[in-house]
This record gives structure tokens, C-alpha cells and sequence, in this order.
């Protein structure tokens, strides 16, 4: 170790991270923990611990950046250009290198799986990731995260909240492959019905320009030439299509998200039995 730990919480981290400290605070995010080390002088690398409240949170941290190769350390880790990055339990941990040697690279590999050796919680995924449908998927596009400020880094929509995301909201993002293109799939969970049924006519409104009326629970268009977007709604549950080369791609997409969405959170069905 080279220096005193540094700790950042919520009121500070923009004081060492300077713009992208919005992103930790789209999650739950409480406190960071950095280290440093050296070796003499000859190169140095630091280590950081990020406190993310729960597993959930972590595993979203971590997905939103998908680059490096797959190594075994934590729940899941990626390494690439002298940066490791793996979550478990409640915590995303970031170590880097200076600069790059195999030697610098077998040190943050070792001091990595120490650390997460050190981390006895569990590490089970956000449960709305299984509302995604396999077939097709991206896996390397796979996202998790709550809010408008983690939508906007992945794919922009609207200046405005128009899918009324907040922090009690669940968001789980793929991108799907098609013949003529990726189309992109997004499974909202909302607080109730009625903030889902909000969040649908709000969406339907400023992106499909009032096409939506306060009876329909989908609609499909084609918002550009050969680029078509749609939604749905379904219980608590907003599932949103963009840039899908056609409208079966997202017939398909929709109904393949309701269908996992009712196996992983069956909500009540009506009652076909006449009244007494």
C-alpha cells in the first residue's frame, strides 16, 4: 500500500469522480473505498471497492460496461489493458494498472481474487433479468440499472423522463439479433400498475406523438423508413422495442418478454367464474 485509504460517499464521490459519479448515484449506492500500491516506485496500480447496498446494484454497476475478456474472479470479472472489474455480494470492485505488464497484470489478478475471496455474500442477479428472452440475445449487451441517467449512457431516448424511471424502478436491457440489424429490448417493472399504465401513456404520448389511446396496451410503428418501435404494456411491467427492422421482430420480442415476465412474476389472473 502507498498512502492513507481514501473513502468517498454519496455528498462526495464527484471529488474523484469528476462527471461519471452520476451514474454510481443512478444506483444505491453508498460508499467507495480506494487504495493504493506501488512497488518501489517502478509502476503502481489502485484498487476500488465500491459499496453498492446490494447484489442487484453491483451485478448493475458492473454490467454496464461490457469490455475485456472473462476472467474467474468474483461473480463475474473482465480484464483488459491493465483493468480488472468484477462484482460479488453487494460490491463492484475496479483495480488498474499504471501501465500494463505481465507482471502488473498477474498482481492485479492475484490481488483481485484475494479481495474477492475476502467477500463471503452471496451474488444472485436481479430476478428481472429472466424476463429477457434468450433466443436471439446479445449476452455481452445484457444491462440492469434503475434510472433516466443510466438510460441515457446506453441508449438515448428523450431529454425528458418520458418512461418514468425513478430509484423503486427495475429496468433489464438486450440487445436482440435480427436480419437486417440488432434490435434493442427494454423490460421496465414499476411499483404498481398504475405507474406502470403512467409511465405507458407518458411514453406513448411524446414518443408515438399521442398515438396511444387510454384503452390500448400496444402499439407498433414505424418511426423511421425501415425502423420500426414499439410497446406494451403489461400488469406492472413496460416492455419497449427500438430500432427493430420490422414489425414481426417486434410482435416477436413483445410476446416472448410477456410470456418469460408471467412465468417469473405471475401476477393474478381474472376470474372466468360467474358472479352469485
Amino acid at each position: 500500500p502507498s498512502g492513507e485509504n481514501r473513502v468517498f460517499t454519496r455528498d462526495d464521490i464527484f471529488q474523484y469522480i469528476d462527471g461519471a459519479g452520476e451514474i454510481y448515484l443512478g444506483f444505491a449506492f453508498r460508499r467507495l473505498l480506494v487504495r493504493e500500491y506501488s512497488d518501489g516506485g517502478k509502476s503502481s496500480l489502485v484498487a476500488e471497492i465500491y459499496d453498492m447496498s446490494s447484489p442487484a446494484d453491483a451485478y448493475g454497476i458492473y454490467s454496464h460496461d461490457q469490455d475485456g475478456d472473462t476472467v474467474a474472479v468474483g461473480a463475474e470479472g473482465l480484464y483488459g489493458a491493465g483493468l480488472l472489474r468484477f462484482w460479488k455480494g453487494p460490491y463492484f470492485v475496479r483495480l488498474m494498472a499504471e501501465t500494463e505488464t505481465a507482471e502488473t497484470k498477474r498482481v492485479i489478478l492475484d490481488l483481485g481474487s484475494q479481495i474477492a475471496a475476502a467477500i463471503s455474500d452471496a451474488s444472485p442477479k436481479p430476478k428481472i433479468l429472466l424476463c429477457l428472452p434468450g433466443e436471439g440475445q446479445d449476452k455481452k449487451t445484457v444491462r440492469y440499472f434503475h434510472k433516466q441517467v443510466s438510460l441515457n449512457t446506453l441508449y438515448y431516448i428523450a431529454d425528458e423522463n418520458i418512461l418514468e424511471l425513478d430509484e423503486r424502478s427495475e429496468v433489464a436491457l438486450a440487445k436482440y439479433g435480427a436480419a437486417r440489424g440488432k434490435a434493442l429490448l427494454l423490460v421496465c417493472r414499476y411499483g404498481s400498475p398504475a405507474g406502470a399504465r403512467r409511465a405507458f401513456l407518458h411514453f406513448g404520448r411524446d414518443f408515438f406523438s399521442g398515438a396511444i389511446g387510454p384503452a390500448n396496451d400496444t402499439e407498433i410503428a414505424e418511426i423511421e423508413r425501415g425502423e420500426f418501435a414499439a410497446v406494451r404494456l403489461a400488469a406492472n411491467f413496460l416492455i419497449v422495442v427500438m430500432e427493430s427492422p420490422d414489425r414481426a421482430t417486434c410482435v416477436s420480442l413483445l410476446g416472448g418478454a410477456v410470456s418469460r415476465i408471467q412465468e417469473v412474476f405471475p401476477w393474478p389472473k381474472a376470474s372466468t367464474a360467474p358472479k352469485k
